[in-house]
C-alpha cells in the first residue's frame, strides 16, 4: 500500500495543489503566501539563480533537454518496463514539476486581485470613451516622442536598452511601494536569443523554477521596457497579464525616463487600435490617416519588424498559452492581456492620475 502510494505521489500532490488554489480564499492566499512565503522563495532564488552570469533560463532548458533524453532513451529501450509503469512515471515526472511550479510561484494565482487591492472600477468602455483615449494617448505619445527625437528618422535604439534591467527594476519597485506590495531588489529579465520565444509568439516569459523572467531580443526595441517590466512584475508574485502591463505601464509612466514613458504609452497605443479596430474599423482607418507623420513613421517601423518575426507557430504558442491560463483559473485565457486596458483607464481617470 505504501509502495502504491509512493508511486503516485507526485500526482497526488498535484491534484492537492489545484485543491488548495481554487478551495483556498484569495485572503488566505495573499496573506500566507503571496507576501510571506513566496518572498522568502523570492530572496533565494535571488542569491542562487539570479548569481548567475547568464540567463538561467538556459540552465533550465539544459537540464529539461538531458533530462527528456534519458527519458526517451530508456522509454525505447530494448526491454523496457512495462508500458502502464513508463506511462505512470512520465506523469509522476510532471506531476513533480507542477507540485514545484504551485510551491515556488504558481499559487499567486490565487491571490488577490490587483483592482480590488487598488480600489479600481473596472467598467467596459463605451466607443466614445474609446475613441478619446485613443486620441489622448496619441497626444501624449506625440509628445514623449518629440522631447527624444522630433523629426521623421528612426528613434535611437539605445536610450531604450541604455542599463534596461536596473532602470526596469527601479521604477517598477517604486511602483510596488507605491501600492504597498513586498517587491526584490535583485529580481532577475534578462533577454534572450534572437526569436526563442517569438517563434511561439511569445515576447516574454517568466520561468518560477529558476525565479527569472526572459524577454526574446527580436522583441522590437522600443516595447522592450515595458515588456520587462511586465515579466518583473510576475517574478514579484503578480500572474495576471493585464495585471502585469498595468504595472509595467504605471511603471514607465511614473520614471522620469522618456525612453520608458514612450515605451508605455507605445505598447497602450496598440492595444487601444486594436480594439478600435474590431468595434469601428471606419473610425479607425480615420484615426490612422490622421496620425502624427512622426507616429506615423515609428508604426510602420514597428509593422515591418513584425513581419519579420511573426511565425506559423505562433498559434501554436496561442493555443498552449490560452489553454495554460485557462488551467491557472484565468477565465478569459489570452483575452486577459487585453483588460489592461481597462486596467489602465480605471487607474487613470478614477485615480486622478496625470501623466
Amino acid at each position: 500500500m505504501i509502495q502504491r502510494i509512493n508511486n503516485w505521489k507526485w500526482i497526488i500532490t498535484t491534484i492537492l495543489c489545484f485543491v488548495l488554489l481554487y478551495s483556498l480564499p484569495s485572503s488566505f492566499i495573499e496573506q500566507y503566501y503571496a507576501t510571506n512565503w513566496f518572498v522568502k522563495i523570492r530572496k533565494v532564488l535571488d542569491n542562487t539563480f539570479g548569481k548567475l552570469p547568464f540567463s538561467s533560463i538556459y540552465l533550465f532548458l539544459g537540464v529539461l533537454l538531458i533530462i527528456f533524453i534519458n527519458w526517451f532513451l530508456h522509454f525505447f529501450r530494448e526491454k523496457p518496463k512495462p508500458f502502464l509503469v513508463r506511462l505512470l512515471n512520465t506523469f509522476s515526472f510532471f506531476g513533480l514539476l507542477t507540485t514545484f511550479f504551485f510551491i515556488l510561484w504558481g499559487f499567486n494565482y490565487g491571490r488577490i486581485p490587483l483592482e480590488t487591492k487598488q480600489n479600481l472600477q473596472i467598467k467596459p468602455l463605451s466607443n466614445e470613451q474609446l475613441i478619446a483615449e485613443t486620441d489622448t494617448t496619441i497626444a501624449n505619445l506625440l509628445q514623449i516622442r518629440r522631447n527624444i527625437k522630433d523629426d521623421t528618422g528612426a528613434l535611437p535604439q539605445i536610450v531604450f536598452i541604455n542599463k534596461i534591467e536596473d532602470n526596469c527594476r527601479a521604477a517598477l519597485n517604486a511602483t510596488l511601494q507605491q501600492f504597498n506590495y513586498p517587491y526584490s531588489e535583485k529580481l532577475r529579465t534578462r533577454f534572450v536569443l534572437d526569436d526563442m520565444l517569438m517563434l511561439f509568439n511569445v515576447g516574454g516569459q517568466y520561468v518560477p523554477f529558476v525565479g527569472e523572467g526572459g524577454v526574446d531580443d527580436a522583441v522590437f526595441f522600443s516595447k522592450k521596457p515595458f515588456y520587462v517590466i511586465h515579466e518583473m512584475a510576475h517574478g514579484n508574485g503578480f500572474t495576471q497579464e493585464a495585471e502585469c502591463s498595468f504595472l509595467a505601464y504605471v511603471s514607465c509612466m511614473n520614471s522620469n525616463n522618456k525612453s520608458f514613458q514612450y515605451s508605455a504609452e507605445f505598447n497602450y497605443l496598440l492595444y487601444l487600435l486594436n480594439e478600435l479596430k474590431l468595434r469601428e474599423e471606419q473610425t479607425y482607418t480615420s484615426v490612422l490617416e490622421k496620425m502624427p507623420i512622426l507616429l506615423k513613421h515609428d508604426l510602420e517601423d514597428y509593422k515591418t519588424h513584425q513581419e519579420e518575426h511573426t511565425f506559423k507557430t505562433g498559434k501554436i504558442g496561442d493555443i498552449i498559452n490560452n489553454l495554460y491560463l485557462k488551467t491557472m483559473g484565468v477565465q478569459d485565457g489570452i483575452l486577459n492581456y487585453d483588460k489592461m486596458v481597462l486596467l489602465i483607464y480605471a487607474w487613470k481617470h478614477q485615480a486622478g492620475t496625470v501623466f
